[in-house]
Parts: C-alpha cells; structure tokens; sequence
C-alpha cells in the first residue's frame, strides 16, 4: 500500500517505521526538517519537507498515488482539514486522522472522518481493566 503519513512526531514516525518494515511504500511530511530525526536511521520511506496545505508539497508527495492518508500531527484542526481535502480533492479511499485534543473532536467527527484518539480510547481501556461495564 502506498501511505502518505503527515506529522513526524512520536506517533508518525512510529507508525511511519512500522509501516515501512511491513513493506509498505511510506512518504512522511512535515513541516520541520527536525521531526525527521525522530525516524530511525534505517527508514526506509521517504520524506518531504514543508507544508502539507501546499500544492508543492503534495505534489513533491506524489499524493496523486497515495492510497492511503494518516494526519497525525498535534493540530486537529490541521488534521481535519488534510483528511477532508485527501478524501474530497485526491479521493484517497483510506482516511485516518489522529484526535490530540478531546475537545476537537466533534470538529472532526463532523467531517466524518475515521477517528484515533488516545484519550478515548485510553478511557475504554482503563475502564474495561478495571472491570467496569460501559455506562457506570
């Protein structure tokens, strides 16, 4: 699968490095040549440098190719707004957009969008190992 991963923080270069080993064809974009320090020397995708609501930088990413798009940096607005252009601009067929901020997420959810949140999720969990059924 070719992935176009936007945001190379912790999670986006995590994900980036997993996907990659896994085979798949990986392109990362941020907006700061020192994110890219967070992936591991033997990375093996690809990186472009700048701002992903540019056309020059989307078409650096070859988005045209990308059958998947991740938007996981720190802005939920941002990450709202790339996944909405990836689907309705590029339709790109697999849309995944990270939740940083709880409060935002109606905001995304808005654009129905597929959503990841830690802090959603990390609530089902905790509460789950703690033997407490959903809606105490």
């Amino acid at each position: 699968m070719i992935v176009l991963v936007v945001g190379c923080n912790r999670l986006g270069s995590a994900l980036a490095y997993y996907l990659s080993n896994l085979g798949h064809q990986v392109t990362v974009i941020d907006q700061s040549a020192s994110s890219f320090d967070n992936l591991p020397a033997d990375f093996h995708g690809r990186v472009v440098e700048g701002d992903i609501l540019t056309r020059d930088v989307l078409h650096r990413a070859e988005i045209e190719s990308v059958e998947a798009l991740v938007a996981v940096t720190n802005s939920d607005t941002l990450n709202a707004v790339v996944a909405h252009m990836a689907g309705i601009v590029y339709n790109i067929p697999n849309v995944v957009v990270r939740n940083y901020d709880p409060r935002w997420q109606p905001f995304q959810d808005a654009f129905g969008l597929q959503i990841v949140s830690s802090v959603s999720w990390g609530i089902h969990r905790i509460t789950d190992l703690l033997g407490i059924p959903e809606g105490d």
